[in-house]
């Protein structure tokens, strides 16, 4: 495949890396009452009643991606600056003893660690530096804020839709909605793989909920350089999770691949989640 380039811009995202506590599984959400006895039953006297099942504060965090739905002060006010539009909603990810933003301006990221019962200790908060409009660099500096010291935390819900509440000691309380991560998906950590998609469209064999993608594999060494051959141009009709492909651009994408095993001795069922994008470059 040829493609001509009038010009290229290209984009670095910068990964931030934050010295942090990684977080202890004895950490566990703020329990809820006991079980009461079931409807048309009576509890029998000295008894032990039995108490609900607590979710496991430290490994239900990092299974989701946190997406903030409501936040309020200490007087019970919204607090608007952390919604700054439709097209940046705020949302949180613990990753080994980090606990980054997305959503914002800047990638704004802290060290954490689980205490009992049912805290987050906060480390020192670091952010890139990136000029940004007062929406979203008021939101930025609201979560900056609201991220510091001793959280009290708690996990509602079931596995299919936990809630959690994050509250600082000022009273400040923020209350997110989970979203399984693709590990917690797949089950396991997948392989991280790069990807060039091409500007050219592909058609799907049958409907997707994904556009159908153009793509080949590429390499690039430990310093980030490109190393060896790009691989051949394919077709991959069902996309890739997460990222949607702009008009006029060949870019370079970050992955995490994920396998799902053969079922009745047919193939391994591949799924690419997009984890970041290397690069951009402007076709005509």
């Amino acid at each position: 495949m040829l493609l001509q380039y009038r010009h290229a811009c290209v984009l670095v995202a910068v990964a931030i890396g934050i010295a942090g506590c990684s977080p202890s599984p004895s950490g566990s959400a703020t329990g809820s009452d006991a079980a009461a006895p079931a409807a048309g039953q009576g509890a029998t006297a000295g008894a032990p009643i039995e108490a609900a099942p607590v979710p496991d504060l430290g490994s239900t965090l990092v299974a989701y991606r946190w997406r903030l739905e409501s936040a309020t002060d200490a007087s019970g006010q919204p607090i608007d600056a952390l919604f700054p539009g439709p097209e940046h909603l705020l949302g949180v990810e613990f990753i080994e003893g980090q606990l980054g933003v997305s959503g914002g301006c800047n990638r704004l990221g802290v060290g954490y660690q689980v205490l009992e019962p049912g805290q987050l200790q906060l480390g020192q908060a670091r952010s890139t530096m990136m000029a940004c409009p007062p929406p979203l660099a008021d939101a930025d500096a609201a979560m900056a804020k609201f991220l510091a010291g001793t959280l009290q935390a708690e996990i509602k819900g079931d596995a299919g839709a936990p809630v959690l509440r994050l509250a600082a000691v000022d009273g400040t309380a923020l209350t997110f909605s989970g979203q399984p991560t693709p590990e917690t998906r797949f089950g396991g950590p997948g392989t991280r793989a790069f990807l060039e998609v091409s500007p050219e469209a592909c058609q799907p064999p049958a409907p997707t909920a994904r556009p159908c993608l153009v793509v080949r594999d590429r390499f690039f060494d430990e310093q980030g350089l490109p190393s060896g051959t790009p691989g051949e141009w394919r077709a991959l009709p069902e996309g890739i999770d997460g990222y949607t492909p702009t008009e006029g651009q060949q870019q370079v994408i970050r992955v995490k691949r994920f396998e799902s095993p053969a079922v009745a001795g047919g193939e391994p069922t591949v799924h690419f989640v997009l984890d970041m994008i290397v690069e951009s470059r402007t076709i005509q």
